[in-house]
């Protein structure tokens, strides 16, 4: 890159593509099957939500270590599921893992617009390698974007690997995300500019409170992004 170019990280899941959308409904159709299974739902629902948190130190983000998950629970309390059960528990994984990738609004004519400024953008996210990249090129955005990268978990030191990689300077990055832990804060710490998409549906693990407050930008819709950075870029 050139020294007056500028980094444009785009999260992806919650931030150009619905993807909490289709957790709910996972976590919808797993309560469903373990209320057919004779378990109560409220205490089903609370042993997801706290072994989804727990799992993460172990498994890290993505899909698949979520559906091992709700597996292993359902496992401890019916050690003899039926074969039919089994069978729904695939079902479920399936739909989860291919659910279909729908780019939220303004994600396409905001990516069109930074192809005239200079800005490198690159999406930036996490989890397993092979389904966040099955997701990417079933988004189309490939044609849109000049890089992807993929990290086990995003964190402080995984940004300024990025930015090491990339030889830029904090001042002329611009992350772009939903997640206050995951985007936000990594940002705010080494002196990124950071943009929160309101969304709201976002995930009670990402959630916390920006160690910056007064330095965040908060957008409603990806459409007023190209605004910021031309601004940006112009200053």
């Amino acid at each position: 890159m050139k020294s007056n170019d500028y980094l444009l990280l785009l999260d992806a899941d919650d931030t150009l593509w619905e993807s909490a959308l289709f957790f709910e409904r996972t976590e919808h159709d797993f309560l469903s099957l373990m209320t057919a299974l004779g378990s109560a739902e409220e205490k089903v629902r609370r042993i997801v939500h706290r072994k989804d948190v727990e799992r993460l130190s172990i498994t890290g983000y993505g899909a698949k270590p979520y559906m091992d998950t709700l597996r292993m629970i359902m496992l401890d309390l019916v050690p003899e599921a039926p074969s039919w059960a089994l069978t729904a528990m695939d079902d479920i994984q399936k739909n989860l893992l291919g659910h279909p990738v729908i780019l939220l609004p303004g994600v396409l004519s905001t990516l069109e617009d930074m192809k005239s400024l200079p800005v490198k953008t690159m999406v930036y996210t996490m989890g397993k390698k092979n389904h966040q990249t099955d997701k990417f090129i079933r988004s189309g955005l490939n044609t849109y974007v000049d890089e992807l990268r993929i990290v086990p978990r995003k964190s402080v030191n995984a940004l300024r690997g990025i930015l090491t990689d990339a030889d830029v300077e904090p001042r002329n990055c611009i992350i772009v995300g939903n997640s206050p832990r995951s985007d936000i804060n990594p940002a705010l710490s080494l002196g990124a500019v950071a943009v929160h998409l309101l969304r709201d549906r976002t995930w009670a693990a990402e959630r916390e409170d920006f160690i910056d407050p007064g330095m965040v930008i908060t957008i409603e819709n990806l459409k007023e992004l190209s605004a910021i950075i031309r601004n940006i870029v112009s200053n």
